[in-house]
């Protein structure tokens, strides 16, 4: 068994959400924009899709978020070999070099040759573009609308807006054992970074490790911690991602403030989220499905606290229906 963290001592979930202490905090929705104002589709993923897509996990794509009325936004942080916590949701960075696709760790990479890497303002797209693997093995450019650098952890604190929260998600590999030291050197890196730069804005951590989650808060309680699960088995090796019952488990052992779990696993049990208010602690979702309206709306019925979502500004006009919805009612 998980030997307990320290008591969180920062202010609740329901304040980090929602900015309050509200009785009927419940019903109402943060907003999460997913790597910003969305990820990125990868060709092949969604035939049809012709969204216009600003670079994912950048600056201006938090920004755009945070303008469109996000109330946190979510994105992926992993640290160099040199020390340095930056932005980046794969475990690989795809270039390709003499005509030939090469895929480089992230781990691997110092932060000089992670930021060399993608755009560049002052040098041609074509001359450090990001390619992408599709579900039947090929490649392609990665291509967006709207394009712009990598970016680190200290880069974003500096420079989105104050005005949206921080969902901190902290990525280590999903199927291979990561040491106790990694996980550890990971950690410290993103808390030095969050400590020294965080300047009141409102935070959260996240990861599906469940051993980074334990470790996050054994080394800090200011800021809340919370689980992501897949919530269903045999995806993942680790047991403490095949279920809810188990995320739970995780939380309550370690002093978590709750879970993120994909959201197909909330609507196949709608009867959890209120097991998960029974025991204190929030219930957030991610996935696909959180972009469609109907799928929103069910969800601020059944309680969950807030959506990561791909839509951003489709979603926040959804929230604001509740809300005239609550004040005629």
């Amino acid at each position: 068994m998980a030997t307990p963290g320290p008591l969180y001592s920062g202010p609740s979930m329901q304040h980090i959400l929602r900015g309050v202490e509200d009785a009927n905090w419940q019903s109402k929705l943060a907003i999460i924009g997913h790597r910003g104002c969305g990820k990125n589709i990868t060709t092949g993923a969604s035939e049809g899709d012709l969204r216009p897509s600003i670079m994912e996990n950048t600056v201006l794509s938090f920004n755009m978020a945070a303008r469109h009325g996000a109330d946190f936004v979510e994105f992926d942080v992993q640290v160099t070999k040199d020390g340095h916590p930056i932005i980046f949701h794969d475990d690989f960075i795809v270039v390709k070099e003499n005509n030939c696709m090469v895929h480089k760790r992230i781990g691997d990479l110092t932060l000089e040759e992670f930021l060399e890497m993608g755009y560049q303002k002052d040098l041609p797209k074509a001359e450090n573009g990001l390619y992408r693997r599709s579900r039947d093995g090929s490649y392609s450019a990665w291509t967006v609308s709207v394009d712009d650098s990598l970016c680190t952890l200290k880069d974003v604190f500096e420079n989105v807006s104050p005005v949206v929260g921080f969902d901190i998600e902290l990525k280590f590999d999903d199927y291979n054992a990561v040491s106790h030291q990694e996980l550890k050197r990971s950690i410290d890196a993103v808390l030095k970074v969050v400590n020294g730069y965080c300047n009141g804005r409102k935070i959260f951590f996240s990861s599906f490790h469940p051993d980074a989650v334990l470790m996050l808060r054994q080394e800090q309680s200011l800021h809340p911690v919370l689980f992501l699960t897949d919530g269903v088995p045999e995806i993942y090796p680790d047991y403490r991602r095949g279920s809810l019952a188990a995320a739970m488990e995780v939380c309550l052992t370690g002093n978590l403030q709750g879970i993120v779990s994909e959201v197909k696993a909330i609507l196949q049990h709608p009867e959890v989220v209120q097991q998960f208010k029974a025991a204190g602690l929030a219930l957030l979702t991610y996935g696909d499905l959180n972009n469609v309206g109907e799928i929103f709306h069910l969800q601020a019925s059944l309680g969950v606290d807030g959506l990561v979502v791909d839509h951003v500004l489709e979603m926040v006009v959804e929230s604001l229906k509740d809300d005239a919805i609550d004040t005629l009612t």
